[in-house]
C-alpha cells in the first residue's frame, strides 16, 4: 500500500470495519426478488441468462466475497502495522482515528490543535509505510 491507500484506510477503518461486521450478520438474507411468468412468456427459454434464483444467489455471494475480502486485506494491514506506532501520544491518535473519530474532535477532546494532530496523523502513516515496507524487504 502506499501512503496514500494507508490514509485512506486509516480513516474509513471504522466504517470498513461496521460493513464487515454487518455483512457478515446479514449473510443469510435475500438477494433479489422472484417474479414469475404467465402464460406463454413461461414456457419460452429465458435467453441469454439464466431464471435460476440460487445461480443469482451465488452470483451476489461472490460479488460479496470480492467486496469484503478487499475491506479484509485493508483492515488486517491496519491492525498488523498499528504495532510500529511506539509512541504513546501517536498511539492515542491512532486509536481515536479508529474509532472513527475527526481530526477536529480529536484536537478538542485531547486539547492540541488540528495541525498537530495533523502532523501525528501524518507521522502514524509514515511509520505504518516504513513497517510494511521494511517487512516486504524481508519476505524477498
Amino acid at each position: 500500500m502506499n501512503k496514500k491507500e494507508i490514509h485512506e484506510a486509516l480513516m474509513n477503518y471504522k466504517w470498513m470495519m461496521n460493513v464487515l461486521i454487518t455483512k457478515r450478520q446479514e449473510m443469510t438474507g435475500v438477494s433479489q426478488a422472484m417474479v414469475s411468468k404467465y402464460g406463454i412468456e413461461a414456457t419460452l427459454p429465458s435467453g441469454s441468462t439464466p431464471s435460476d434464483p440460487v445461480y443469482y444467489e451465488i452470483q451476489r455471494m461472490e460479488r460479496y466475497d470480492t467486496h469484503t475480502k478487499s475491506l479484509k486485506w485493508k483492515v488486517s494491514f491496519i491492525q498488523r502495522h498499528s504495532t510500529a506506532i511506539t509512541d504513546i501520544k501517536d498511539q492515542i491518535i491512532l486509536d481515536e482515528l479508529l474509532n472513527g473519530n475527526t481530526l477536529r474532535q480529536i484536537s478538542k477532546d485531547h486539547h492540541l490543535s488540528v495541525a498537530a494532530v495533523k502532523r501525528r496523523k501524518d507521522r502514524i502513516i509514515e511509520d505504518m509505510y516504513v513497517n510494511a515496507e521494511s517487512e516486504q524487504c524481508l519476505q524477498t
